[in-house]
């Protein structure tokens, strides 16, 4: 009596859970999983470094005159383009010594052409014997005063010409400019020392330092790196730079305390995400020319034996493959051997999966993948 009694009731508790089953199963009993095709992708060996953005050139702004601030042409902070005005100075001193200067040209210049003729009318009257050797050399001196004093007084008007030039302070270049260190009112000279600075961000450097040895191991040569060498950052908040560098230059020696050498890449910078100062992660990345399967990292899975994905045949029947994983990014998984480019492989979705099943695929954007 017993024994039937538990009897129905296991028949009864198989049936319940036959239902929830059923009612939880997608139709056909199939579960739907994300797949995507196998891609193929250039491999890359990569190293990380910490690096420093530094810009590529830095102007320190000083006055060359002596005068007060009339007006300062920017705002702290903000972009400056090449030849814009950064600070006008009082002019009124330097343009009355430009008048001055000229003035002296002109004196000059008719003093000149009084001795030059005055020479030519001695010289003559002595060639005829109607003058005296002695008062056509003074006559010649008096020529070679004038011109040298001429001279004098065209060099006093260049630099009378260039200190009123100097009243207005212009960029030197493109770039970021600080904060002034003189407003409008102040009184400065060349001894006030820097009044603004300016950086140049766009484009921008990226300094890292690589120990001989790696340099050696990942390129062997000075002009492979410049060739194959590819850089990329990770900023201080964990995302991409979405950008990728160009090696610009190595450092010409060594730190003899470290063995490293230092290498500057170039970024463009348009959003200004790189800030001068900074430090971040820095990817050294080599071309090594030969074409690897690429997958999502979601769709490689590790257990004891090692890694694995979950391949499917024509009749979306499940396959468990081991493989050989190679470099990897946050976005792409590289395979070294085990995969093909044009199979598929679940992506998404693979705890529900096991070798021997039938799913039903569904295959994935790259929107749908970073879910």
């Amino acid at each position: 009596m017993k024994e039937g009694f538990w009897k129905k009731i296991g028949m009864l508790a198989g049936c319940v859970a036959f239902s929830a089953f059923a009612a939880s199963a997608p139709e056909g009993n199939q579960a739907v999983v994300g797949v995507e095709k196998v891609t193929e992708a250039e491999d890359f060996e990569t190293r990380h470094y910490t690096g420093q953005v530094v810009s590529r050139s830095v102007v320190n702004i000083v006055a060359r005159v002596s005068g007060e601030i009339l007006e300062v042409g920017f705002n702290d902070g903000g972009v400056v383009r090449k030849g814009q005005m950064l600070y006008k100075l009082d002019p009124v001193q330097y343009e009355a010594a430009v008048k001055g200067a000229e003035a002296a040209v002109e004196k000059s210049r008719a003093e000149l052409e009084y001795a030059e003729s005055n020479y030519e009318r001695l010289k003559l009257l002595y060639e005829k014997q109607a003058s005296s050797l002695d008062t056509m050399e003074s006559a010649k001196s008096s020529l070679g005063v004038a011109k040298a004093a001429l001279l004098s007084a065209e060099a006093e008007l260049i630099t009378a010409k260039d200190n009123l030039k100097n009243t207005v302070i212009t960029a030197p270049q493109d770039g970021i400019v600080g904060v002034t260190a003189y407003t409008t009112g102040n009184y400065i000279t060349p001894n006030s020392g820097t009044l603004v600075t300016i950086i140049e961000n766009q484009p921008i450097r990226v300094r890292f330092s690589v120990s001989v040895a790696d340099l050696f191991a990942m390129f062997g040569t000075h002009e492979e790196l410049m060739e194959n060498g590819m850089v990329a950052l990770t900023l201080a908040d964990g995302s991409e730079f979405p950008e990728k560098g160009e090696i610009e230059l190595l450092n010409n020696e060594a730190n003899v305390r470290t063995d490293t050498i230092q290498i500057y890449a170039s970024f463009p910078n348009a959003e200004r995400k790189l800030v001068t100062g900074s430090t971040l992660s820095v990817t050294l990345s080599r071309r090594n020319g030969k074409l690897l399967a690429s997958i999502s990292p979601s769709a490689l899975m590790h257990d004891a034996k090692g890694s694995y994905v979950y391949v499917l045949d024509a009749a979306n029947k499940v396959e468990q493959r081991y493989v050989e994983p190679g470099s990897a990014t946050p976005q792409r998984q590289l395979i070294q051997s085990g995969l093909s480019a044009g199979e598929v492989v679940i992506c998404k979705g693979t705890h529900k999966a096991a070798p021997g099943m039938t799913i039903e695929p569904e295959f994935q954007t790259a929107a749908a993948q970073e879910e």
